[in-house]
């Protein structure tokens, strides 16, 4: 007889249970959980997918981001120009009259032997027209006391596509100071003093605008063209008449989420949860007939729940995906990175030229000295987007210990340029 009570009250509570949870899941609670996990997880599978490519991104796959695309492409017709300079007898088209951008090329022989420059000049020269080229001075520096200690130094190529190779005038303490600059390694006191006797030299041209770029870089089809236009713009709408220079390249590594902009992205995300919260409220409080639906426990699981995982994914995803630069010209005071080619307009080179030659004894490299200069005197910077140049020195020219870094100088949209 005890039995039965027992047997009842136990499928009295399972029946409770039951009813509980058919509660739970027909609740608008269980169905906004349901959906809004749905449509997370959908959107982490597709950012997971679209951010692979991003250094920013949590999602951040290195064999794909630094899959040569684009730059592979690139470096074959610049090595085909090459030769087909090398081979021919043609006399081939240089600089007529004044300039109207320098191109500055120092190169040294890479104690790995690796040399990039051949792809460096071939690329910049490659596809231009002969009336830009007649605009364009070239000047390759072979940047050793010695030239002959440069591979390219005798090679034919070099004399028919340039319009003036540039060696060492240095006689005297100078070149003594070089001498033990070379023998002693100290690169970076070499380095500075080579960027400012090319500055010199091409400021000596007459040329508007005077381009550095380095000797393990490869330039994009059209790099010229659209250097030309952003100088054009830049000369619209900059604020002030004193920049200091138009970045040919950067990396997007350091265009992530940089703890220095913290306080804004936390405000962006309280103001938003401020804004959903308000929405919520207003709902409720304009049409009575919602407050079912928009119930105390579902404002509090869109506010703190469902926005928070939402707001978190959109971070991991990375803000080269989220935030994007649009193609153009736009200001880069910070997180530029390196230097592998700047554009100078001309009135700025003459005192860049001077503090080359105090920098020359320090211990820094030419763009810490631009960037100190820079923000000492609130000049301005900007950057050409999607990049002109790629950085495909994998051996750096510092010789061991230095190639790490010099694989992971890269631009990953200007693997993106359609072939």
């Amino acid at each position: 007889m005890r039995l039965k009570p027992r047997l009842l009250l136990g499928s009295l509570n399972q029946s409770r249970s039951e009813s509980l949870w058919t509660q739970l899941a027909r609740s608008s609670t269980a169905t906004l959980l349901g959906i809004s996990g749905l449509l997370w997880f959908l959107s982490y599978f597709y950012l997971r997918l679209a951010s692979s490519r991003d250094p920013t991104s949590y999602f951040f796959d290195g064999v794909s981001g630094y899959e040569r695309r684009y730059s592979l492409q690139r470096e074959r017709e610049a090595y085909s120009f090459i030769r087909s300079a090398n081979n021919t007898r043609i006399e081939l088209p240089k600089s007529k009259g004044e300039p109207s951008m320098c191109v500055g090329v120092a190169t040294i022989a890479r104690p790995s032997g690796h040399q990039y420059v051949r792809g460096t000049i071939g690329s910049l020269l490659e596809g231009l027209s002969a009336k830009d080229r007649e605009t364009v001075y070239l000047m390759p520096f072979i940047a050793h006391t010695e030239p002959a200690q440069h591979p390219i130094y005798k090679e034919p190529w070099l004399t028919a596509l340039s319009d003036r190779v540039l060696q060492y005038d240095a006689k005297g303490e100078d070149l003594v100071r070089l001498q033990q600059f070379e023998e002693g390694h100290h690169w970076r006191n070499k380095s500075m003093y080579d960027y400012g006797y090319l500055l010199e030299k091409c400021h000596d041209t007459g040329a508007a605008w005077i381009a550095m770029i380095e000797d393990d870089v490869l330039a994009r089809d059209g790099w010229y063209t659209r250097s030309c236009q952003a100088l054009q713009d830049l000369a619209k709408t900059s604020a002030s008449e004193r920049w200091v220079y138009l970045r040919m390249f950067y990396t997007e590594g350091l265009l992530g989420w940089n703890s220095e902009e913290w306080p804004r992205y936390f405000g962006w995300s309280f103001a938003t949860f401020l804004v959903l919260f308000a929405i919520l409220v207003g709902a409720r409080a304009r049409y009575p007939r919602l407050q079912r639906q928009v119930s105390n426990l579902n404002a509090v699981t869109a506010c703190a729940v469902i926005l928070p995982s939402f707001i978190i994914l959109y971070f991991m995803a990375g803000r080269g995906t989220m935030q994007p630069f649009s193609k153009g010209v736009h200001r880069m005071d910070r997180f530029g990175c390196c230097s592998q080619g700047f554009i100078f307009p001309r009135a700025i080179v003459p005192e860049l030229i001077e503090r080359t030659k105090k920098a020359m004894n320090e211990d820094y490299y030419i763009d810490m000295l631009l960037e100190r200069w820079a923000d000492a005197e609130a000049l301005e910077r900007y950057v050409l987007t999607p990049s002109l140049l790629q950085h495909v020195g994998d051996k750096s020219s510092k010789g061991w210990g230095y190639d790490a870094n010099a694989v992971t100088t890269w631009n990953f949209g200007f693997e993106d340029h359609p072939p």
